[in-house]
């Protein structure tokens, strides 16, 4: 690894500093004590910005300058102001995995460590003037807190409630009551959306909840159980809780993700082996070999692996032949009899442009691999244990995925490159 560059050797790279500079600091510091830094800025030599600059630049940080409108709302809610303040640190943009996090200081990581650790996301740094965060603190949560306050919550249906907060893909959602008053609220990135209920809530939500909860909570005061929403044909799993009193009543529903589903059907990778799945996916190409033992395992497993091991939002399609058991268990294109017209009916889906393909077909990879792959820039696909991989690494293939069932029933995973 390269020796990290000192601060004094990066601005006078820069021409922002002179040799002479560094010696009239090292002096200041010597006598003064504090970071050598300090000492070029209390000489005059360097300006707040300047400083802030090299060490961004010596710790391999993005210096930033944003304002409080590029903001990701959904980051900042993960915290309080309080906190930003107090650690003058400001999420600023969440993706699916990854946290962006200003701090103003690259040694100060602390806060950041906290963020990782309570959100399990990978906390990226980027740096920014003290001053500079505090004013984007002070902009981002007043603009919020403004937001609140101008915000009149509208009457709404119940199903109006529950679809609101399912397409805002919400991990929890609920009714309150109390008295003659009825709520329908969820969660949306953190803040809670509130809706006064209209029309008959009650024989509503038997209609739209199985098993309808006036038969699973009767008279009583607390009660969990699991069924599903159906919204015109639209299903979604979901645990139910009720609590009640003599005021009131609280339903809380909360979506069962289809991750941990398949989770209790297939044993996940370890973190390890998911972690360095997910970086060879997100770096834009990543195709794997799929070996499985025994066999049936592949053809059971390979519609759910973008789900298992990625994530439910990534577009997938599963490519099989018209015999496979398992096309209904995901969005699939089971190819014709017809060997001979493969080749179209794959050049035709790679037009949808899907960010995942799992390909499980029985007949020579060599007539199919080369328009199968081209479907997406992540593929997984079923490799019979006795065929030439040599075929698969030709054709781009540079990752071995191999499951294996154990007695127990778990699930042991290994990823290993494909030697040409």
């Amino acid at each position: 690894m390269a020796e990290r560059k000192t601060i004094g050797q990066i601005l006078m790279n820069f021409g922002r500093i002179t040799e002479e500079d560094v010696e009239k600091a090292l002096e200041y510091q010597q006598e003064t004590g504090g970071y050598f830094g300090e000492a070029l800025l209390a000489m005059g030599f360097v300006s707040q910005e300047e400083l802030e600059w090299g060490l961004a630049s010596q710790f391999d940080l993005p210096y930033v300058f944003p304002d409080a409108e590029s903001i990701d709302p959904e980051a900042a809610a993960l915290v309080s102001p309080e906190w930003a303040l107090a650690h003058l640190t400001l999420p600023i943009m969440r993706t699916e995995d990854t946290l962006t996090v200003v701090v103003d200081s690259p040694i100060k990581t602390e806060a950041a460590d906290s963020l990782q650790a309570r959100t399990d996301l990978n906390v990226e740094l980027a740096l920014a003037s003290p001053n500079k965060i505090r004013e984007l603190i002070r902009q981002v949560y007043a603009r919020t807190a403004a937001q609140e306050e101008g915000e009149r919550p509208t009457p709404a249906s119940l199903s109006e409630v529950f679809d609101f907060a399912l397409d805002a893909t919400s991990s929890r959602f609920g009714i309150s009551t109390r008295g003659h008053r009825a709520w329908g609220w969820f969660d949306d990135a953190g803040k809670i959306r509130r809706h006064p209920l209209k029309g008959l809530w009650a024989q509503e939500l038997d209609q739209l909840v199985t098993p309808p909860p006036s038969e699973e909570v009767g008279d009583g005061r607390r009660a969990t159980y699991t069924g599903h929403v159906n919204r015109a044909g639209m299903v979604t799993p979901i645990e139910v809780q009720y609590l009640a009193d003599e005021s009131g009543a609280e339903y809380l529903f909360s979506p069962v993700q289809e991750r941990a589903i398949l989770q209790q059907r297939f044993t996940p990778p370890a973190p390890g082996i998911m972690s360095e799945i997910r970086m060879l996916a997100r770096s834009g190409s990543a195709r794997f070999v799929v070996v499985a033992d025994p066999p049936e395992l592949g053809h059971k497993i390979l519609p759910h692996l973008p789900t298992l091991i990625l994530d439910a939002s990534w577009r997938c399609i599963y490519v099989t032949d018209p015999e496979s058991a398992a096309a209904q268990e995901a969005f699939s294109i089971e190819l014709p009899e017809d060997e001979s017209k493969w080749g179209e009916e794959l050049d035709g889906i790679r037009a949808f442009h899907f960010d995942v393909v799992t390909v499980d077909l029985p007949s020579d990879p060599e007539d199919w691999i080369t328009p199968a792959l081209d479907i997406a820039a992540v593929a997984f696909v079923l490799w019979p244990s006795d065929k030439d991989r040599r075929i698969a690494y030709e054709a781009g293939i540079r990752w071995i995925l191999t499951i294996t069932a154990e007695e127990s029933g778990r699930l042991d995973w290994t990823l290993d490159p494909v030697s040409g």
